[in-house]
């Protein structure tokens, strides 16, 4: 029998957030483990940071009589979610400036309504620069999608203002417009751009004050960098993400591609790995960068070593040892990946790294017995990159090397069976077909092609692992929203396009757990209610296994557990 003191401590604070050894008893509602030997339990016990023990009711109390209850009440009981994929940075400053997209963003603060035409969008563009109070403060602002709010060009911008910096971050965060005042703030002109490498030089429109692909990677960002992400903005914004991922139930999250400075380093430690932030941070090397520097082979593997240890390798807050990300083929978002037919319009897709770097950095990384990420979205873009992979695996074959077609916007059936055939993984963003299918449909890709994205059914059909991802900002960082956007293949206008290639319930809710964990070498720590796994769990008002599909979307979080101890949603 608990003494007193014990009893009444547990009536005033969650059993979970008493000391890291106790135990802890979850009994009182459905609890789904996501392990096919045993796919549900009515009790779960954890000690400190552990899972110790997944049965009966019955046999969890004998042989853990001490362990604090927690009564679920009712509530369903999952494997904490995995974010397989977004980008701290890019969701911290887009959501931290004023957000005019297509779409409306619902942020812990504020709801930004949805904006579809030009003149609502350019109306919009002047209410957020009139509402600023600093006249010599740049106006930075996110969501501007050409194909919803037409053209925009640097003429256009300084009809908003020619006296206040203005920056448009493009929907895609592959792009960048600037008016006339932010060009000469920070010496963009076409001196300094003659400097800059000859594929920044390509992807740039001075005269358009457009910047691309590399023309926003090499040339724009580093010049305006300190401006977009200051510290106040990047901490505030930073913040709000945790708040977000929390309230939607993730545990852990993945940054590809992640290029991090002992600054940020420092922000990372304090905010990440701060003991109230309940998720793990991890973070995958970026290539890019080092590549441009040192070109291919052990330079550039050095290179990327030594980006991971700007941070611990244990802990909340890391790098994953041995994988490396590549960006291949342009945004899905700008309609900038390369397509095998083209465009309709007649525009031409981008390489952000063309096939003869992607093919020596995969190379180089291949023979270190890596695992590679790629990021590419064109048809085009993902037949290069398997023609890639089987040139290396007949020259020097590897098994369960888990290179990650990354993204999977635009793809055929007979690509889908070559990924299986090379024993490549998929993490896909479903949001692609829920946000611009009808769009792309009308614009740039034809029907055929635009209600065919993130085609998964054959993925599962094809005995792919499969993760889910939003990319934030690219769509929200709601995993149960991706499990809605797989499974019911609806858009944001309503209409549902190609269902005979949503996938199942269970399909998409292990997408967001253990084969999102499977895809980071994580599947025997996170993924799974197991014992001797990490005590991960996420808190849902309804079992989605019991609601309908169209509903999934409205399933509450009401809290997590990360590491053993209660995180309620407030």
């Amino acid at each position: 029998m608990k003494p007193l003191w014990l009893l009444l401590l547990l009536t005033f604070f969650p059993p979970a957030m008493l000391a890291a050894d106790d135990e802890t008893l979850y009994f009182g509602g459905p609890i789904i483990t996501m392990e096919p030997a045993q796919p549900s339990a009515e009790a779960v016990v954890t000690k400190g940071t552990r899972i110790q023990f997944v049965g009966t009711l019955a046999e969890a109390r004998q042989r853990h009589p001490d362990a604090s209850p927690h009564d679920l009440k009712g509530q369903t009981l999952m494997p904490g979610f995995i974010e397989q994929h977004l980008h701290p940075i890019l969701g911290a400053l887009a959501l931290s400036v004023p957000v005019i997209a297509p779409e409306a963003w619902e942020l812990p603060d504020r709801t930004w309504p949805a904006v579809t035409a030009q003149f609502d969008y350019l109306a919009a563009l002047k209410t957020a620069e009139t509402e600023m109070t600093d006249p010599d403060a740049t106006l930075w602002t996110w969501g501007y999608h050409h194909l919803y709010h037409g053209r925009l060009n640097r003429t256009m911008l300084d009809g908003i203002s020619r006296t206040r910096p203005i920056g448009v971050w493009h929907r895609s965060a592959h792009e960048f417009y600037a008016n006339t005042a932010l060009l000469e703030k920070y010496g963009l002109t076409e001196q300094t751009l003659a400097a800059a490498p000859a594929d920044a030089q390509a992807q740039t429109d001075l005269d358009k004050g457009h910047f691309y692909e590399n023309g926003a990677l090499v040339f724009f960002l580093p010049r305006v960098i300190e401006d977009l992400a200051s510290e106040a903005r990047f901490r505030a914004g930073l913040n709000a993400m945790i708040t977000m991922l929390h309230r939607n139930g993730v545990t852990a999250y993945n940054e590809p591609g992640a290029l991090v400075v002992p600054a940020i380093a420092d922000l990372y430690t304090e905010i990440l790995a701060a003991d109230s932030t309940p998720m793990y941070s991890f973070f995958t090397a970026e290539s890019k960068s080092p590549y441009l520097k040192h070109g291919a082979g052990p330079e550039l593997v050095a290179a990327v070593e030594a980006q991971t240890r700007l941070l611990p390798k244990t802990g909340k807050v890391r790098y994953f040892d041995k994988q490396v990300k590549i960006l291949f083929d342009g945004a899905i978002i700008s309609q900038l990946m390369q397509m095998e037919d083209g465009y309709l319009d007649g525009h031409k897709g981008e390489w952000i790294q063309d096939p003869d770097q992607t093919r020596a950095i995969i190379e180089t990384f291949w023979d270190q017995d890596y695992q590679i990420l790629v990021h590419t979205n064109g048809d085009l873009g993902l037949e290069t990159l398997l023609s890639i992979l089987e040139a290396q695996q007949k020259r020097r074959p590897r098994k369960d090397h888990r290179l990650t077609v990354v993204h999977f916007a635009n793809a055929t059936p007979e690509q889908v069976k070559r990924i299986a055939e090379l024993g490549a993984i998929v993490s896909a963003n479903p949001y692609y077909l829920t946000g611009f299918g009808n769009k792309y449909a009308e614009v740039g890709l034809g029907p055929e092609r635009a209600h065919a994205m993130v085609r998964l059914a054959e993925v599962v059909e094809a005995g792919i692992p499969l993760s889910l991802h939003s990319d934030l900002p690219m769509a929200p960082a709601d995993p149960l929203f991706l499990v809605w956007c797989a499974v019911n293949r609806q858009t944001n206008e309503g209409n549902v396009l190609r269902p005979d290639l949503a996938i199942s319930l269970d399909d998409a809710l292990r997408g967001i757990t253990i084969d999102a964990a499977h895809s980071w070498r994580m599947e025997q720590q996170l993924g799974s209610i197991k014992a001797g796994k990490v005590a991960n769990f996420t808190l849902l008002d309804q079992n989605p296994y019991e609601v309908p599909a169209r509903q999934l979307n409205r399933i509450d979080v009401t809290g997590t557990v990360f590491e053993g101890r209660w995180f309620p949603v407030r």
